[in-house]
């Protein structure tokens, strides 16, 4: 996504001496932009240069304040307009539709809102307007809601509990007589039809995103190393919508000796060097009090921060003031389990400020409620199963005669160990030839062992972890309190002695039957995509979002994604 060179003033300025004269704001710089195939000066720089004015399209500065109103003017990308408008009227009628439907199995519910003057349109109205509130209320259309999955899900449940709570309210203020059956179903109703339709909008999306449209123009500011391996992870993760468009190359922080002392940037002293012809085309700025007008002018929508920077400098303290003040986005690429994801709290004390976290799903009442959706569901889910369970049990004996179960020492919450069950899918000699395989297949390092063609399953095996039949009996470990239906997978003991520092977060949460791996693509995600999810759910999990995992698992099984 190449920008024409007229449109940038990129080229390095000369620094001022104090024998100069002119005056700051009235310097003309150059409008040349540097490609990637150039360096940047080497020595220390300051970010601040005097001024934020960075040079226009046609060589001169924004002097008036005609000229810096539009400099910073906030601007939107008409496609977004566009489809949040088409989510909006989609929303609209799929509560449209909810309603339809409610009326046509309760005539009695359309017969009592008929019977009122203009009872029916006032209603239809009102849960429409109602419900676009509670969607926009539970930010399901934010810029990054949009491509998002589980997080996009939770927000659809959230916003269907909030419009239940405002009808409920609305209906009692104003004594208005609308029959409990569309205040009940409707919602429910309208959150099936709701996720069905974000998924396949969702799905619109990221089709356009790998054509390259629907994206937001990006600025990467970072090492040289760490722009190329930022760059590579956002064309694999089309769902962000980041395009490059610039890259902006620093070394690192010079810290002094003093503490209070401003952080200052080394300028990279080696070229960066583009690596494919996407690099080739993207525009090289220079990190100082310019940027954020300068992106501007490219009509960047993100900053995004690749490494070096680091949230207490200066320098950054600064870059994040003046790119956000622009309408400029700024991101920062940051490991999971970051401080950031927490609940944080600045105490202004006169004695030191202190900046506390929580992670608010943590609490003794919401562990509670977790408890009893876990005893509920896992009981209503044994009752229905129970004919499958037998069934499955008579065609796993009747197969080799082998045992009908399959017991394994697994890890649990905090390290605990304890004894997982599942229907035998694998020979009987199974665990003695695991290390055999992997040790042929060259998977010995990842935490997760599956293959697509493993030799071990059995006939009835290979129909039974592909419709996951073969975990039902894992609902006892529920009952029993040692997993949750939703959550990690429950690891073995060799695999939990080779977990680092981060990953070990894993195990500050029980094990589940489902959890967001599976419903991401279960065996077919890379080693570090597994840990990353593992490791984000538990600092991101609440209660909405294990639901919204429960009925991607339906859909996980219909498709058999990434189960063998």
């Amino acid at each position: 996504m190449a920008t024409p060179a007229s449109q940038v003033q990129t080229k390095p300025r000369r620094q001022e001496t104090a024998s100069q004269s002119p005056r700051r704001e009235e310097r003309a710089f150059s409008t040349t932009p540097r490609r990637a195939s150039s360096a940047t000066d080497p020595g220390q720089t300051s970010f601040f240069d005097g001024s934020y004015f960075a040079a226009d399209p046609q060589g001169g500065i924004h002097r008036t304040a005609g000229n810096r109103n539009q400099a910073v003017a906030h601007s939107i990308p008409t496609w977004r307009y566009i489809y949040n408008l088409t989510l909006a009227a989609l929303d609209t009628l799929m509560t449209l539709i909810a309603c339809g439907i409610v009326f046509l199995f309760s005539h009695n519910s359309y017969a009592t809102l008929l019977g009122q003057r203009n009872g029916l349109t006032i209603y239809l109205l009102l849960a429409c307007a109602c419900n676009l509130v509670c969607l926009y209320a539970a930010k399901t259309y934010e810029r990054h809601t949009m491509g998002e999955g589980y997080g996009l899900y939770t927000k659809i449940i959230n916003s269907q509990v909030m419009y239940f709570v405002a009808m409920c309210t609305i209906t009692y203020i104003f004594r208005l007589n609308t029959p409990r059956t569309l205040i009940f179903a409707v919602p429910i109703i309208g959150l099936v039809l709701i996720t069905v339709e974000r998924c396949l909008m969702r799905k619109a999306l990221h089709r356009n995103r790998r054509k390259g449209e629907y994206n937001y123009p990006t600025v990467i500011v970072g090492s040289p190393q760490g722009i190329h391996e930022t760059i590579a992870q956002l064309k694999q993760g089309y769902a962000l919508g980041y395009q490059p468009i610039a890259v902006c190359p620093i070394a690192a922080v010079d810290i002094t000796g003093d503490d209070d002392a401003p952080q200052h940037l080394i300028s990279v002293k080696d070229r960066f060097v583009p690596t494919t012809d996407d690099e080739r085309d993207l525009v090289v700025l220079t990190l100082d009090s310019h940027l954020p007008q300068t992106a501007k002018q490219l009509n960047a929508q993100t900053v995004l921060i690749a490494d070096v920077l680091t949230r207490d400098s200066e320098t950054m303290r600064t870059l994040s003031l003046a790119v956000e003040s622009m309408g400029i986005e700024l991101a920062l690429t940051t490991k999971v389990a970051d401080v950031a994801g927490s609940d944080l709290r600045l105490r202004n004390n006169p004695a030191t400020p202190i900046l506390t976290a929580k992670l608010g799903q943590y609490t003794t009442p919401t562990r509670i409620v977790k408890r009893i959706c876990d005893l509920v569901l896992s009981t209503i889910a044994l009752i229905l199963a129970s004919p499958i369970m037998v069934w499955a049990a008579i065609m796993v004996k009747h197969e080799d005669g082998g045992p009908v179960l399959y017991s394994q020492k697994r890890i649990g919450i905090y390290g605990k160990p304890f004894t997982m069950y599942k229907f035998r899918s694998m020979r009987t000699d199974a665990d003695a030839i695991k290390a055999k395989l992997a040790k042929e297949r060259g998977i010995e390092d990842r935490f997760i062992f599956k293959l697509k063609d493993d030799p071990r399953v059995t006939k009835i095996g290979h129909f039974i972890r592909k419709t996951s039949i073969d975990e039902l009996p894992q609902l006892f470990n529920v009952l029993k309190g040692d997993m949750s239906l939703v959550g990690p997978r429950p690891p073995l003991p060799e695999e939990v002695a080779r977990y680092d520092s981060l990953y070990s977060t894993r195990l500050l949460v029980k094990p589940g039957i489902t959890g967001a791996w599976q419903v991401s693509g279960r065996s077919d995600l890379s080693k570090e995509q597994s840990e990353f999810i593992d490791v984000s759910y538990v600092q991101d999990w609440s209660i909405t979002g294990d639901i919204a995992i429960l009925f991607k698992t339906v859909l996980a099984v219909l498709r058999g994604t990434g189960s063998y």
